[in-house]
């Protein structure tokens, strides 16, 4: 029987529409085909997950598990062991799932099942907020199970019936809508067309093109073994990732001057962007040193800011690796910058801020996204950091001006993350440059952006007095 390559990748997009904001990604990932695959009789399917954010709450986190995934007819799963993703970090980022070999054949069905739910919400209405795990005060930072009222959804219109030929690659986008999902007594219904809905991803011209990106992967690396790489994800995934000449590395010069894949390690904390090619193989764009073997690290969002003279500030994790610390995924820590912390941005390519600079404390604004070193502190709660990275952040807003001759635009209608962060947050200003992707919008240019008209960014937020993001995407959403 004939066989198709079917590689998974979960893109996982919240839009704003109940005052949610944000999304996150989960990624696992069996190796890509070996080299006795019999490509001459094998296609490729890619499977990515999107999903839109709410108002009056802000979503903070909200994980999933995606138990399996099941195409028919055939009943052919194309996901090997349940992957956990967070859609609260995936605006505008990609997720991914898994890689499989499949028969060939067309397909006209595909079943994804859920479970175990986890939702951390920042309650920015007006009145307190009733959650399974009990009241949210207003401005109130909650964890809380939702009932699932449905476990798994068939999703059989829109881009069914599938076709895999041989030799092909076809991509899944993957869509799950959070405010369509979180019913009004915070229960989640999955319900195809409503809260999940699927289509199709740009083809490829190769198997060895890049289809999509995944970035803001944390992992604990597992084993090196020449040009591949082997971690274990934050969220408890595997994954198996090529390596090349085009591979950056950001260490330390005191962990690793060399900028190439030796620096890397067994046992390592390590961030990666990663691109996800047609035949469902990974390659490292960017590798990011976060701590050495046993450590602790951590990525998350900036909920508070320095006062009174200190330092510490507070932040909510999305990904943790907790070495011998408590830190878990959803908790409110208190993080106290080491003396001579290193507080930097390991990354380029982003397009030029004037004033802003990530270089302690003073630099830091509510709402940025920060990769952490973590070490021990005074309490289960407080802990210090040698190493602040600034990382790019994703949230949703409307376009309020637009300065052509400057190539920027100020976005407001923001979430509760900024407009009941102190000081609020009103509005910031996004600029723009030649690194920019515009996705979703009638040109890939600033003029396709309309005043109101409602969009997702991702980029760095410098704190410039107004916070600035140096923006690299801006997608197009519904109003």
């Amino acid at each position: 029987m004939k066989t198709k390559f079917v590689s998974i990748a979960l893109t996982v997009c919240v839009l704003a529409g109940l005052g949610f904001s944000g999304c996150s990604a989960g990624n696992q990932s069996s190796p890509a085909p070996s080299s006795s695959t019999n490509t001459s009789s094998s296609g490729t399917v890619n499977l990515v997950v999107q999903d839109t954010p709410p108002t009056g709450i802000t979503v903070l986190s909200f994980q999933v598990e995606i138990a399996s995934a099941t195409l028919q007819p055939g009943s052919v799963s194309i996901i090997k062991r349940p992957v956990t993703v967070d859609l609260e970090q995936l605006v505008t980022d990609t997720g991914f799932l898994a890689s499989q070999v499949v028969d060939s054949g067309t397909y006209t069905s595909l079943t994804v099942t859920y479970d175990n739910p986890q939702v951390t919400l920042m309650n920015s209405s007006s009145a307190p907020l009733v959650t399974p795990a009990g009241t949210c005060a207003v401005g109130q930072v909650c964890t809380f199970t939702p009932r699932l009222n449905n476990a798994s959804v068939t999703i059989s219109s829109g881009v069914f019936p599938i076709t895999v030929a041989a030799g092909s690659t076809t991509g899944l986008n993957l869509d799950l809508s959070i405010p369509d999902l979180l019913q009004s007594d915070l229960s989640l219904t999955f319900a195809s067309g409503q809260s999940v809905n699927l289509s199709l991803l740009s083809a490829v011209a190769s198997l060895t093109d890049q289809q999509s990106e995944i970035d803001a992967v944390l992992g604990t690396v597992q084993s090196v073994s020449g040009q591949q790489l082997t971690i274990q994800t934050a969220l408890g995934n595997s994954l198996v990732i090529d390596l090349n000449s085009t591979t950056s590395y950001n260490y330390p010069a005191a962990v690793c001057s060399s900028s190439s894949s030796s620096c890397l390690g067994n046992g390592q904390i390590v961030d990666l962007n990663l691109g996800l090619q047609g035949d469902g193989s990974l390659v490292a764009q960017s590798v990011t040193y976060a701590d050495a073997s046993g450590g602790a690290a951590a990525r998350g969002t900036i909920l508070a800011t320095p006062t009174g003279g200190s330092t510490s500030f507070q932040i909510l994790l999305h990904q943790v690796i907790p070495g011998s610390t408590s830190a878990a995924i959803g908790s409110v820590m208190t993080i106290a910058p080491a003396s001579g912390a290193l507080f930097a941005v390991p990354f380029t390519g982003y397009p030029a801020v004037n004033g802003g600079s990530f270089v302690g404390a003073g630099d830091l604004v509510v709402g940025q996204e920060v990769l952490l070193q973590l070490a021990a502190g005074s309490s289960a709660t407080n802990y210090a950091s040698s190493r602040v990275y600034l990382e790019p952040s994703q949230t949703v807003g409307v376009v309020q001006s637009v300065n052509a001759g400057a190539d920027s635009f100020v976005l407001n209608g923001l979430t509760g993350l900024w407009t009941h962060s102190q000081p609020i947050v009103n509005q910031f200003d996004c600029q723009a440059g030649s690194q920019t992707q515009y996705e979703n919008l009638s040109s890939a240019s600033l003029a396709a952006l309309s005043l109101g008209s409602s969009v997702g960014v991702k980029g760095l937020i410098f704190n410039t007095g107004t916070p600035t993001m140096s923006t690299v995407i801006v997608r197009g959403r519904p109003n």
